[in-house]
């Protein structure tokens, strides 16, 4: 059966970008605002050649000049189809990327979870779960409790290898990109008390700053679970932006502190990415399930 769907969601991209609706989105929408795209861990062969693909049909430009552009109020510095790039997480496969941002100069963001890299540590989410979706939804400390109980797991604890970047890693690509946090220990904030949810944004700021001797100015919402509350915590915090995983485009007007972004599958084919770089995908994804703005999460 998944093997099925992959095949009709291949089809529909393919479909979509033989009528060429992605180009028409890209050239009218997409020629005067910032399209902000999100990875996680693609392949280095994979992201290759989606960067070459998306290097024909966009400007890369950097996180900071856009936010920067929007505080500014002034978008006369922002060239047509601009395309900024984010990767979540920090994997330790990420380092593998330095040769294609180098040589394409993409600039791009990677958020990290400070209390996760340079450890080794692992994400709650590397966890199989029979109904991951079930996790996202419970408090927090629920859900630790279960992660315990089922898997010995705990935020804190030390496994034989890391899945995130190291130090030197990170330090080796800083030339390269910027850095972002993406939380401490990467909980769905909204899940959170308030203490923790102060704790997580703040500390990791901290913590990240202290460990690559430098400002952190940026934060991404973990799993782009947000509300007001997060929002507040995160300007009262230093930050001047945060990424949601809200399906939309980025104007002069926008709010630096809910910027909108498309979701990449990491190894998808140029037709995937075709469909989810100019928003349909996202759109299609979130009005399945009765979310006719785009807005994140698609389902309580």
């Amino acid at each position: 059966m998944k093997h099925l769907k992959l095949l009709a969601r291949e089809a529909l991209a393919f479909f979509i970008k033989m009528l060429g609706i992605p180009l028409l989105i890209r050239e009218t929408i997409c020629r005067y605002m910032v399209t902000i795209i999100v990875y996680h861990n693609p392949e280095p062969k994979t992201f290759r050649r989606h960067i070459e693909y998306l290097s024909k049909h966009y400007k890369f430009i950097p996180l900071y000049h856009l936010v920067n552009s929007i505080q500014d109020s002034d978008w006369s510095s922002i060239p047509s189809k601009a395309l900024v790039i984010t990767i979540d997480d920090g994997y330790r496969e990420n380092y593998d990327l330095l040769e294609i941002i180098r040589k394409y100069d993409i600039k791009p963001t990677i958020y990290l979870c400070s209390n996760i890299v340079n450890t080794n540590r692992r994400f709650w989410s590397q966890f199989c779960h029979t109904d991951p979706q079930k996790l996202k939804k419970i408090p927090y400390k629920e859900m630790l409790s279960r992660l315990n109980s089922e898997f010995c797991h705990y935020p804190e604890k030390e496994y034989s290898d890391r899945s995130s970047l190291n130090l030197l890693e990170i330090n080796r690509m800083l030339t390269h990109v910027s850095i972002g946090s993406h939380s401490k220990f990467h909980p769905i904030l909204t899940n959170c008390e308030d203490e923790k949810c102060n704790d997580e944004i703040l500390v990791s700021k901290y913590i990240l700053e202290n460990l690559l001797k430098r400002p952190i100015k940026d934060f991404a919402f973990p799993n782009g679970d947000y509300g007001d509350r997060e929002v507040e915590v995160i300007k009262k915090s230093g930050y001047i932006s945060a990424r949601t995983l809200d399906v939309g485009w980025n104007g002069k007007r926008s709010d630096p502190f809910r910027l909108k972004a498309m979701a990449i599958q990491d190894n998808g084919s140029i037709n995937i990415l075709c469909g989810q770089v100019c928003g349909l995908f996202g759109y299609l994804r979130y009005l399945r399930h009765g979310s006719f703005k785009g807005i994140h999460p698609p389902f309580v």
